[in-house]
Parts: C-alpha cells; sequence; structure tokens
C-alpha cells in the first residue's frame, strides 16, 4: 500500500469515511472553504464563483491527486464524485492531532447537508468577511445581490445561525 501525506487526499478520506458517501467537486470546495473560516490555514484562495466561494488551486490539487491516481473520479452521477483509490492510504501533511479532530468536527457537524446548503453557508460567510457592514440584514441582502433568487430570506437567515460556530458575530 502506498501511503501519501495530503491534506486534499485526507480530507476526501475523512469525509467518506464520516458521511458514508464520496463528497463531490463542490461539496469539498465548501467543506474545505468551512475548515479554512475555522482557523485550519490550508492556504487555499478562494474567489466568488457561480456556485459560490471556489478555489481553483484546490480544484487543480484534485486534478493532480487523480493524475497520480490517487483520487478517482466517478462521473456517473450529477455531480463528480471524489474517493480515495485502492491500494492508496493517506495522511494529513503539517495538521496537529486537534486540527485534524476540528476537521472530523466540521465534517461530522455538516453531515447531510446538501451541496446546495452549503453553497448557501459559504456564500453568506464569504459576504460577511468581505462586507463594511457587519449586521445581519446587510449580509442577507449580499447574499440576495450574489445569488438572486435561488435563495429567500428566510433561507438565508437560517444560515446565519451557522455563524456562531465560525465566531462571526453581527455588528
Amino acid at each position: 500500500m502506498h501511503v501519501i501525506s495530503n491534506n486534499v487526499a485526507y480530507i476526501i478520506r475523512r469525509i467518506n469515511e464520516i458521511w458514508g458517501k464520496s463528497p463531490g467537486k463542490k461539496t469539498l470546495q465548501k467543506m474545505v472553504f468551512l475548515i479554512e473560516q475555522k482557523g485550519i490555514g490550508l492556504n487555499y484562495d478562494y474567489g466568488l464563483h457561480f456556485y459560490g466561494p471556489y478555489s481553483a488551486a484546490l480544484d487543480a490539487a484534485t486534478a493532480f491527486l487523480s493524475a497520480d491516481g490517487v483520487v478517482e473520479f466517478d462521473y456517473s452521477g450529477r455531480s463528480h464524485r471524489m474517493s480515495i483509490a485502492d491500494g492508496y492510504g493517506v495522511s494529513s501533511a503539517g495538521l496537529s492531532a486537534m486540527q485534524e479532530k476540528e476537521i472530523d468536527d466540521i465534517i461530522t457537524r455538516f453531515r447531510g447537508r446538501s451541496p446546495s446548503e452549503l453553497e448557501l453557508l459559504t456564500t453568506a460567510i464569504y459576504a460577511f468577511n468581505n462586507l463594511e457592514d457587519k449586521t445581519r440584514e446587510s449580509v442577507i441582502n449580499g447574499v440576495l445581490k450574489i445569488k438572486g433568487a435561488k435563495y429567500s430570506p428566510a433561507e438565508i437567515r437560517q444560515a446565519l445561525d451557522d455563524f456562531a460556530y465560525f465566531n462571526k458575530a453581527f455588528q
């Protein structure tokens, strides 16, 4: 068995183990964003994309892992599901035991959330991080401006309930 130390592969494996299913590309993007918002520096820069915060470097990292045979993509459904290939073991690269536990806690907390729900939450956090006015209404209006009618104000308000977990305090 080949063992590699790679944080992206590690997170893919942990999502698969904790959720009992392979994450799609959109879900991985959102989970890594949330992990970074909890203060675990994985060094991925995010910009705003059609489906919310997106890191081209993270997308490239999964492509390189696939080219190396470590990550396998299943294109049979609506999303591109990722799993660690047979014959590979993965470990984190430079993360402490406490950070690994925090990653597990985040993955567990958001188990069962749809990619769309994760998109809404991460877009709201992205808006909060980039707005000068950190009020609840400002974030709701920011998400509405970014997403249009995709989410209702009530859905956005519900997503804001997770902000305390990420130490995001409204003014």
